[in-house]
């Protein structure tokens, strides 16, 4: 039997792996929506790491009878299973992919050992900023926020505050910030935006349009300026700066 890095090296798509000096690091991801694990995986293929995906706990302990991964990207339920059991079972780090609302599981998640708690829905930069500060750090600890000037956005909470000040935001504007500003100043276009910050095959250009306008109308009204530091780029999508702020 092939062991769990011969099977991730040959996964499809990752002989098109950016070279590096380093060993790339593998990535397990394990969730029961076969369209969602595989934009998962194709996302985190693109940092480089050796990532590989399952639907199920018990095709996840198959593949990794010879070695664990470096880390577990789980749903949280799984049949028969939880993603908690299964990083105890692989012995690995985990974040842990949740759709329960309220701060209690979150806490609860972590207070039993969860590396990161990420909700659903949730954008693609955010999951691939946040394997990529637990694969850096090991366990040591979480990225908790970032800032741009006096706007933070706390990834742990999925909370925003402008000056220490909260900002109201859905979920939706909250995913659309984070691909935003993962990294500012870069434009991204529209469907880029549907990608990083909607469910696979749901909305379209005209959504994006809507929630850009309600974002930058939440952002002007707590005092992040005029446009709340979004611009439209003619012709090419969206950018978040707040250097002419």
């Amino acid at each position: 039997m092939q062991s769990t890095e011969q099977i991730l090296a040959s996964a499809p798509g990752s002989s098109q792996l950016p070279s590096t000096s380093q060993t790339p690091s593998r990535v397990l991801v394990v969730e029961p929506h076969p369209t969602l694990r595989t934009v998962l995986v194709q996302r985190l293929r693109q940092d480089g790491h050796l990532a590989a995906a399952v639907g199920s706990a018990i095709e996840a302990v198959d593949l990794c009878r010879e070695q664990s991964p470096d880390l577990l990207v789980s749903a949280e339920i799984l049949e028969q299973n939880t993603a908690m059991r299964l990083a105890q079972q692989l012995g690995c780090s985990v974040i842990v992919l949740t759709a329960r609302s309220g701060v209690e599981p979150l806490v609860s998640l972590l207070d039993d050992g969860a590396d990161d708690v990420l909700r659903k829905p949730f954008g693609l930069e955010e999951l691939a900023a946040r394997c990529r500060t637990l694969l850096k750090r090991g366990r040591i600890g979480l990225q908790e926020k970032v800032a741009v000037g006096p706007l933070e956005v706390h990834l742990l909470l999925r909370q925003v505050t402008l000056s220490e000040k909260p900002v109201e935001l859905s979920p939706r504007e909250f995913a659309l910030l984070c691909a935003l500003l993962m990294p500012p100043g870069m434009v991204r276009s529209r469907q880029e935006l549907l990608r990083l910050a909607w469910p696979p095959f749901s909305g379209g250009p005209r959504s994006v349009d809507t929630q850009v306008l309600t974002l930058r109308r939440k952002l002007e009204q707590a005092g992040l300026g005029e446009g709340g530091g979004i611009t439209t780029v003619r012709q090419q999508g969206y950018r978040f700066s707040i250097d002419n702020i």
